[in-house]
């Protein structure tokens, strides 16, 4: 499930810890580390500013952002998204936009996702953990 008690976070895993899903809480608190890929900080500072309560919403994004590791978008990354993104469209797959970041930054650093999301598992070499299966 980790590599290397590693595990990257998408934003509706972040969403469900903070809710008290139970396996999500044991799969994160479980993990060595965990990666946050700077799309999601995105997402959820967006999340945080669009809600009813923005100020709580976004400390407690920058609560668990302290307790993570924040991986920005850098060369390798940027090869690695062109290179699925063009595969994607090839098969017909596309994904949103910033899943294919998110998938990127997960194949570069080789760890792997936790999301509910299926559409990953059209990723080649993506490791999804979806607490939902």
């Amino acid at each position: 499930m980790k590599a290397n008690g590693k595990l990257a976070v998408d934003t509706n895993a972040v969403i469900a810890y903070r809710q008290g899903t139970p396996d999500v809480c044991s799969l994160i608190e479980g993990a060595d580390i965990i990666i946050l890929p700077v799309i999601v900080f995105g997402e959820l500072l967006f999340g945080a500013a669009n809600s009813t309560r923005p100020q709580e919403n976004e400390q407690a994004t920058r609560k668990f952002l302290a307790q993570s590791v924040l991986v920005l978008i850098d060369e390798s990354i940027v090869t690695c998204y062109a290179h699925m993104r063009l595969e994607l469209k090839k098969k017909g797959r596309p994904l949103p936009e910033n899943d294919i970041w998110i998938a990127a930054i997960c194949l570069e650093l080789g760890v792997p996702l936790l999301s509910r999301d299926s559409h990953f598992d059209h990723v080649p070499n993506l490791r999804v953990v979806n607490w939902t299966k």
